[in-house]
């Protein structure tokens, strides 16, 4: 495990401590409702904790597993463990509940999917063949680069839509992720979504390989 790996790791750690901090606090709210519906089902719907409730339920779901993630993370950090594949990037978007209100980007490689950063993702051509480095107990991504391998192109389809074409015209401009995002009044992470699946569908792993393909003639 590199410097800059064990630093991520050690990142990702502290994040699941302090997701586990808001698990403990929204199973504290749950448990103090069932010993007031205890002892008085009248008294749950006059408490104000009744008001944290549904939140603390999301809570509970959406976080149920980050105790065992910074455990695991722990034991990553203190075995230096790391595992390697390589696959095909395919990113997407996963939106979170509503009182974690935001995003994160999934990346699916090699049958596994992460939680990956945008820094991390920036760097990542969508359908390109990838090189993954994770901490096996923990799950955590530690990096990810292209591997060097790229499958040929493929004949490109006829009937590409309004959207692709717009997409393909700002890819060719040159513009960044970024760019083509506020250009488009879209998040970063939609623009990789709608890379991901053009390039899957044109058959390529590159921008400059999609504008060709798009280009050229059957």
């Amino acid at each position: 495990m590199t410097p800059q790996e064990r630093t991520r790791l050690a990142a990702y750690r502290k994040a699941k401590a302090g997701a586990s901090l808001v698990l403990l606090v929204g199973v504290l709210t749950l448990v103090a409702l069932a010993v007031l519906a205890g002892v008085s089902p009248d008294l749950v719907f006059r408490s104000p904790l009744m008001v944290f409730a549904i939140p603390a339920l999301v809570v509970l779901i959406w976080l149920r597993n980050a105790p065992r993630q910074w455990v695991a993370a722990g034991r990553d950090i203190r075995q230096n463990a790391v595992d390697t594949l390589t696959g095909h990037a395919i990113i997407r978007e996963r939106r979170r509940p509503g009182l974690l209100a935001g995003a994160d980007l999934i990346l699916l490689a090699g049958g596994r999917q992460f939680v990956i950063q945008p820094d991390i993702a920036d760097k990542l051509v969508p359908g390109s063949e990838i090189s993954v480095r994770f901490a096996p107990l923990s799950g955590a991504l530690l990096s990810a680069r292209p591997s060097g391998v790229s499958p040929a192109p493929a004949t490109p389809p006829a009937d590409l839509n309004r959207r692709e074409r717009e997409l393909l015209a700002l890819i060719a401009e040159g513009l960044t992720d970024k760019q083509i995002a506020r250009r488009l009044n879209l998040s970063p992470a939609t623009v990789r979504t709608y890379n991901s699946a053009l390039y899957a569908r044109l058959g390529v792993t590159s921008r400059t390989q999609a504008i060709r393909a798009a280009t050229e003639p059957d």
